[in-house]
């Protein structure tokens, strides 16, 4: 009995290591992810929501894309849905493409003043309760569409736009002029009774996106623009 039982338990494991290691485990692999980079949200025509996805695309990829290909950049790829939620956009999108959603890499948030001053609670506990969203992911507030300020988003210096990303918002670190401002800092002060959330607040010049100041809050609504500043 006793040799019977142990036959059933190592035929069991066998099974659990086939199924583990089969092509339909694996299918989540790296080559079946779609990376976001950006989310930007905007107000529809029927006053649901328009979220902007930016993905994070090979130039292999992308035959049309020579001269991007020669400098070692990578090229990106931007989708739009409209939604009544940011949640329905995520799993519209996400039935719209070939692959599945990771917003594991997502730089930035863009929210376009329109919706930043209406308030944007519901769209922050959506972001903050995605375990795929990083809370050092920083939160912009677009005094034009969010969509436009991520088209008009060009890397001159940088080979991976999700450099750019990274490194355009925390220039605060050797310049002085503009402060950090993260979802997770923004969430901790939408929930607390003394903070007020901030965002980076930007905008498009000669179609090329730039932060230039701050937007503040109160509680969820944007209420005031600060310009920038240095730290002496």
């Amino acid at each position: 009995m006793n040799k019977t039982l142990k036959n059933i338990f190592i035929f069991t494991l066998i099974i659990l290591f086939i199924i583990a290691f089969s092509d339909s485990y694996l299918s989540l692999s790296l080559d079946n992810l779609a990376y976001v980079i950006a989310i930007g949200i905007d107000k529809s025509d029927t006053n649901n929501l328009q979220v902007t996805f930016q993905f994070s695309t090979p130039n292999s990829e992308s035959n049309s894309q020579s001269e991007s290909e020669s400098s070692g950049k990578t090229s990106s790829l931007i989708k739009t849905v409209d939604a009544s939620s940011l949640s329905s956009a995520i799993n519209l999108m996400n039935s719209y493409i070939s692959k599945q959603i990771n917003m594991s890499h997502c730089k930035i948030i863009v929210f376009s003043e329109e919706i930043a001053t209406e308030g944007i609670s519901d769209e922050i506990y959506t972001l903050i309760n995605d375990t795929q969203i990083r809370p050092s992911s920083n939160i912009i507030v677009s005094k034009c569409d969010a969509k436009y300020y991520i088209e008009s988003t060009k890397p001159d210096l940088e080979n991976l736009i999700s450099e750019y990303y990274e490194k355009l918002p925390n220039s605060s670190v050797y310049t002085g002029f503009m402060k950090d401002a993260t979802i997770g800092d923004f969430f901790n002060d939408l929930i607390s009774k003394t903070g007020m959330p901030y965002a980076i607040f930007g905008n498009v010049n000669t179609e090329q996106s730039e932060n230039i100041g701050l937007a503040v809050f109160y509680h969820d609504q944007f209420v005031r623009r600060i310009k920038c500043f240095r730290n002496y």
